[in-house]
């Protein structure tokens, strides 16, 4: 299969993961709100919020086996495991650490300094990952290739 083909493939799957993403982040979305207006529920929204993650993470695992399964070399399939795993992690870290730190009152500068820390190694990381598919598997299109051709 040529890098095209898969490119188009990946296209293909990504629109039907991006209705399953949806369908985690807008019941997320709100129970991180619901999370910081309540003082009496916060146990019941953070339980929610841990179930809602966790469940997100068997999707990620699926999807992360789909883009994988378009390159034969094992260490390409490992390192797009290892890319999204990370994304996982730092999603999750995002929507479970930066609303436990709104809700402790922490110096106000303190959530948002960590939101864009973890941001940007997100953006690091996946900019090295990405590049090191690309050494291994040249025929492998990369996150940011599917990205791009999918807008």
């Amino acid at each position: 299969m040529t890098k095209q083909e898969r490119l188009n493939e990946m296209i293909k799957g990504n629109r039907k993961w991006l209705l399953v993403r949806l369908g985690f982040a807008i019941p997320l979305a709100v129970l991180i709100f619901l999370f910081l207006q309540t003082e009496t529920q916060a146990l019941v929204y953070g339980s929610l919020m841990i179930a809602t993650l966790l469940a997100y993470g068997f999707t990620v695992v699926r999807k992360s086996q789909f883009m994988s399964s378009f390159t034969e070399r094992v260490r390409a399939k490992r390192v797009i495991h290892i890319q999204y795993a990370f994304d996982y992690v730092m999603i999750g870290f995002i929507g479970f650490a930066f609303p436990l730190l709104m809700k402790l009152e922490t110096i106000i500068w303190v959530p948002f300094l960590v939101f864009s820390l973890t941001a940007l190694a997100l953006v690091l990381v996946e900019r090295l990952l990405d590049e090191k598919v690309k050494r291994i598997d040249p025929e492998q299109p990369t996150r940011r290739d599917v990205k791009r051709e999918s807008f």
